[in-house]
């Protein structure tokens, strides 16, 4: 392995598993992004939970939804405008979801 050319390519993918390994790392140590990642996907998950409820749900609270999201219609633009009203938002709402599972599993028993 005296040969130049050899060891140019070994160094050079010694640089590229390195690369990737450091990116894979970095990845792993983002913590906003990750947190980012999560708040998605429990949005996603709450939406789904949310229109599975709604689909569920008698005619006349169906109607009461759909009023009630109608009104907050111009408070959700507003929030959407400002990143941390979005997120106290997101945080209500799972707040709320957690605490109405929280009461169903309490009257269960």
């Amino acid at each position: 392995m005296t040969d130049p050319d050899e060891i140019k390519a070994d160094i050079d993918a010694t640089r590229a598993e390195l690369a990737e390994a450091a990116d894979a790392l970095a990845a792993k140590l983002d913590v906003k992004a990750q947190a980012t990642d999560k708040l998605h996907q429990v949005g996603e998950k709450v939406a789904m939970n949310i229109e599975r409820a709604r689909d569920s749900a008698p005619e006349p609270v169906q109607k009461v939804i759909d009023k009630a999201e109608q009104t907050a219609q111009p408070v959700l633009a507003k929030a959407a405008e400002d990143k941390q009203r979005t997120a106290f938002t997101v945080g209500g709402v799972l707040g709320v979801v957690l605490f109405v599972r929280r009461l169903r599993k309490r009257k269960a028993r």
